[in-house]
């Protein structure tokens, strides 16, 4: 499967959150809404609720919660704060299962992202992770791209509007007060 390296917007809308200028990370756009693609998105989400194999962790805007699956435990204690510094490989997907950016080993290197950079979802899953820790998480448009999804700088849509996000996250380092921990 190809994957289409967005780096900058794992959940770009980065400004939006950094500015608080929104309450989601996206701006409504006058285009036309594909319904079928949005309940479907929705239902999945919904049903998270309802599996058990799930925890879920409320967004500080109260915009909604983050779904996540424990897939490897963490190998610190030490919390990860708004105001810190990740290091993470990733691989961000849509309810199909199509990739729509990964950074993971062996041949990618971790990414480094200013948790208060990156969009309430991936933010708020952030700081219940700890260093080590691997976890599958989901968020609700609402917490990622909202109406607006997401292309590239071709113009091609990467990620639709209205759309579900999953990430795999493993959080390989922690940078705080400009030292890594």
């Amino acid at each position: 499967m190809t994957k289409t390296h967005i780096h900058a917007p794992i959940c770009a809308c980065l400004i939006a959150l950094a500015l608080l200028s929104s309450p989601s990370c996206s701006k409504d756009t006058p285009a036309a809404i594909d319904e079928t693609w949005k309940s479907k998105n929705e239902k999945i989400y919904s049903d998270l609720a309802a599996n058990s194999a799930y925890s879920s962790v409320p967004s500080p805007s109260n915009m909604g919660q983050v779904y996540y699956k424990e897939l490897k435990a963490p190998t610190s204690a030490e919390p990860i704060y708004f105001t810190d510094t990740v290091k993470v490989y990733y691989t961000g997907s849509l309810i199909t299962d199509s990739i729509f950016d990964s950074a993971e080993p062996p041949y990618d290197a971790p990414v480094i992202f200013s948790v208060s950079s990156l969009c309430d979802g991936f933010a708020t899953a952030l700081q219940y992770m700890k260093k080590g820790s691997r976890w599958e998480i989901w968020m609700p448009q609402e917490l990622g791209y909202g109406s607006a999804g997401s292309k590239n700088s071709a113009g091609k849509v990467i990620i639709p509007p209205y759309s579900t996000l999953k990430f795999e996250v493993e959080v390989v380092g922690i940078k705080r007060s400009g030292k890594w921990l």
